[in-house]
């Protein structure tokens, strides 16, 4: 794997531990303003640099989408040949921990609940979209596309008599 290539890997991976550190302090703390003001705060930034990595991605794949054949899922999921398996998996088992670190986060955070209590740890939901767009982030970089397949010529709809 190429360093800058690692980088992007190794920045998901940092976010995924942020996450999950913050998320480790928040639920035992839930009740307490310093615990769901670090819960909403980290959740907030990663998925902000989720929403703007997930932009720059794809406006990247449009261009790339000129030459190769760029399909969605392959940007965002890294499907198919798009990207060598140790980065594939990384970047999978990071987005797949933020999915279920936040669900995890949410559903512990909704039990005793009361009156107009807020579920702070609710926040975590958002955090997807950081894997998300470090997916997409990785690659528009550096991802592996066939080339573009021309169309087929469209049939004339005139009828001949």
């Amino acid at each position: 794997m190429m360093a800058m290539e690692s980088r992007t890997v190794r920045a998901d991976l940092a976010g995924t531990a942020l996450f999950v550190v913050a998320l480790g302090v928040a639920v035992p703390f839930r009740t307490h303003r310093s615990a769901q003001v670090l819960i909403a705060v980290v959740s907030l930034v990663l998925f902000a640099i989720g929403i703007a990595t997930s932009l720059w991605a794809y406006t990247s794949a449009l261009e790339r989408s000129r030459a190769e054949e760029v399909g969605v899922a392959n940007l965002y999921l890294l499907t198919g040949a798009t990207a060598p398996p140790s980065v594939k998996r990384a970047m999978s088992i990071a987005l797949g921990l933020q999915v279920v670190a936040a669900l995890a986060g949410a559903s512990v955070g909704v039990a005793g609940l009361r009156g107009n209590q807020v579920n702070a740890l609710a926040f975590g939901v958002l955090v997807p979209m950081f894997g998300i767009g470090m997916n997409g982030l990785w690659a528009a970089r550096y991802g592996s596309y066939g080339p573009r397949v021309a169309p087929a010529p469209k049939q004339p709809k005139r009828r001949i008599e």
